[in-house]
């Protein structure tokens, strides 16, 4: 029958080895027998000292909070992107950040983009208030309308934006088996905007939604008189 294990007793023994080796031999037993372990430990302390922080600091707090949905575009045109639009802002980037994510893809006229893991990302930023605005493809916006995560330009907080940007509406047509089958407007056309006539960050065609939840609609605002070049 095998021996049981006894902590104590390895214990015990490992400090009886090291005890008789130099100091560079201990550390270079240690590390050949016990690496793993070591850097097991090492990891659950980081993690412990990030949690702290993050419950300490709490969630990042956001100027403006961005997604170019179905973008490929290379990293260095969104990084200047970021930068030329914080320089334009103004906002004191110590205090709060600007987030301008490119790694959403989802198209609601597949099947309402049920299943889409990045779908349920864009539902979980909108439903929380994090996200303030996203950008694709045109023909892609419009039929978002249908989830009500979009917000609808005909409200009272959009009058300003409407008044400027009524010529470029894109409008979400509901089917006709709906009750209430009135189109309603959901973003605008931006191909003409810099993100895609400076930045790449789409080859020819662009429109911007707002998002029904945001609380930072001059801060969207802003994002569009940068990208319109007013």
């Amino acid at each position: 029958m095998p021996k049981k294990f006894s902590f104590r007793e390895w214990f015990e023994e490992e400090r009886a080895k090291l005890s008789e080796m130099s100091f560079g031999k201990a550390v270079k037993y240690i590390w050949q027998y016990y690496w793993i372990f070591i850097l097991g430990i090492i990891g659950i302390i980081w993690l412990a000292v990030f949690a702290v922080h993050r419950l300490i600091a709490g969630a990042p707090e956001y100027w403006l909070y961005a997604s170019f949905a179905n973008s490929i575009v290379n990293p260095p045109n969104v990084s200047r992107l970021q930068s030329d639009f914080a320089e334009y802002s103004g906002w004191n980037m110590k205090e709060k950040r600007i987030e301008f994510s490119t790694n959403m893809y989802f198209d609601y006229n597949r099947n309402q983009a049920r299943g889409n893991e990045y779908y349920n990302s864009f539902i979980a930023l909108t439903d929380s208030g994090t996200l303030d605005l996203i950008t694709m493809y045109p023909e892609q916006l419009a039929p978002l309308g249908e989830s009500g995560r979009l917000m609808d330009w005909n409200l009272e907080q959009c009058a300003e934006l409407r008044e400027k940007y009524g010529d470029r509406l894109i409008w979400y047509e509901p089917p006709e088996y709906m009750e209430d089958t009135t189109p309603v407007p959901v973003g605008i056309d931006i191909s003409d905007s810099l993100l895609v006539t400076k930045y790449g960050i789409y080859p020819e065609s662009a429109a911007l939604g707002i998002a029904a939840e945001t609380t930072r609609l001059d801060a969207a605002a802003k994002f569009l008189e940068f990208i319109m070049n007013e």
